[in-house]
């Protein structure tokens, strides 16, 4: 058995069009922080594309996690502690 999104955006990819018609009716509300989760995607979808204007390298993010690893650690320190 696959893990992880693909296999399960596959799986469901017939009634992904339906869940977002049913979002767009039944969760719409005037008193929501946010549109339905229909609404949102069809908006993404119309949208044309446009490269990112921030891109992540290999490097940046090396030093990201080395910027980040006392912390990391400090975290796995405390998960163990009170588990």
């Amino acid at each position: 058995m696959a893990f992880g999104a693909g296999p399960v955006r596959e799986a469901s990819a017939d009634r992904l069009p339906l869940l977002r018609q049913l979002s767009i009716r039944d969760n719409a509300s005037l008193f929501a922080s946010h549109p339905p989760i229909g609404l949102r995607r069809r908006m993404l979808a119309e949208r044309p594309w446009r490269d990112p204007l921030v891109v992540l390298t290999e490097a940046r993010a090396e030093r990201i996690d080395a910027e980040l690893a006392r912390e990391y650690e400090r975290f796995r320190r405390t998960v163990e502690w009170s588990g």
